[in-house]
C-alpha cells in the first residue's frame, strides 16, 4: 500500500469501508434510510480536505487500515448521531463511576436499548469483562433520567397536521410513497454504475463541481462532460425500471442543481 496514493488507497477499500461502516451500524438506533445515508456520509468525510484522513493512515506504522478505518468510521458514526439527536452527556455520577458506566448510561438512556441488549452489547461487542449481576449494581447507582425521545426528521416532515381533510392526508401519503419510489429506482440506477462513477455522482450532491476537480486535481470542464455521461446511463437505467419521464425529469434536475444554479448566476 505504501505505492498508492491516498485516492487510489480509498478506491481500491471501496468494499472494506462499506462493510465496516454498515458493521458499525449494527448496533445503533439508526433507521434504514439513516444508515445508508450514514455509509455515504464516511464516504466524502474520508474524501474531504483531499483525503486527510487517508493521509493521516500513510503516516502510521503500527495499525493496519482495517483497524484504522475501524477507529474513523466509529468516531464518524457517533459525530452523526450527535449530528442527527444532539450532543449526549454523561451524569456526574456515570463520569464518577468510570467507563463502563458512562457506557451503560449512554446505552441505555441516549440509544434507548433495554438493559439486557446493552449488557450483551457491552459484554460480547465491546469485551467488557463484567458478569450481569455487576452491570445491575452499576445501573442501580446511575441517577434516574428520561430517556432521549427521538422524533425523526421524516416524521415532522411528513406527519399530517390535525387539519387536513381525510383527501389531503390520502394525498400527501401519496407523495410520500411516490419520494420513497423515486429514491429506491435511483439509488439501483446508482448502483449500475462503476464504483468511481457512483462515488462522483454521489460527491456532486454535496461538493460543487469546482470543488470537486480541485480535490480530485482534474480539469474542471472535462469532469462536466464526465458527469453528463454518467447522468446518461441513469437516465438509461431508470427508464428501464418504468420511471415516468417526467420524474426522470425530476431527478436528473436534483442531480444537475450545481450546473443549474450557474445558469441562474448568468442571467
Amino acid at each position: 500500500m505504501d505505492d498508492l496514493t491516498p485516492e487510489q488507497l480509498f478506491l481500491d477499500n471501496l468494499e472494506l469501508i462499506e462493510r465496516i461502516a454498515t458493521h458499525a451500524c449494527r448496533w445503533s438506533r439508526l433507521r434504514p434510510e439513516d444508515k445508508e445515508d450514514f455509509i455515504s456520509w464516511v464516504k466524502l468525510k474520508l474524501i474531504e480536505d483531499d483525503y486527510a484522513v487517508l493521509r493521516r493512515y500513510e503516516k502510521r506504522e503500527n495499525a493496519t487500515l482495517r483497524t484504522f478505518l475501524t477507529v474513523v468510521i466509529n468516531h464518524l458514526l457517533q459525530d452523526y448521531q450527535n449530528h442527527l439527536w444532539g450532543k449526549w452527556r454523561n451524569s456526574a455520577e456515570a463520569l464518577r463511576l468510570g467507563h463502563v458506566a458512562e457506557r451503560l448510561e449512554q446505552l441505555i438512556l441516549r440509544d434507548g436499548y433495554t438493559f439486557d441488549e446493552a449488557c450483551e452489547i457491552l459484554r460480547t461487542n465491546e469485551k467488557m469483562e463484567l458478569s450481569v449481576a455487576q452491570l445491575a449494581d452499576l445501573r442501580a447507582k446511575l441517577p434516574p433520567r428520561s430517556p432521549r425521545q427521538v422524533i425523526s426528521e421524516e416524521v415532522l416532515r411528513f406527519e399530517p397536521t390535525r387539519e387536513l381533510q381525510p383527501d389531503q392526508r390520502l394525498e400527501e401519503k401519496e407523495q410520500r410513497l411516490d419520494r420513497r419510489r423515486l429514491c429506491v429506482a435511483l439509488q439501483r440506477a446508482l448502483e449500475t454504475l462503476p464504483a468511481e462513477d457512483r462515488l462522483l455522482i454521489m460527491m456532486t450532491l454535496q461538493h460543487k463541481v469546482s470543488d470537486i476537480a480541485r480535490i480530485q486535481k482534474v480539469e474542471q470542464k472535462p469532469l462536466y462532460r464526465r458527469i453528463d455521461k454518467i447522468h446518461k446511463v441513469l437516465e438509461k437505467a431508470l427508464e428501464r425500471q418504468a420511471v415516468r419521464r417526467e420524474d426522470v425529469k425530476r431527478i436528473l434536475g436534483f442531480l444537475n442543481k450545481d450546473r443549474d444554479e450557474k445558469k441562474k448566476k448568468r442571467r
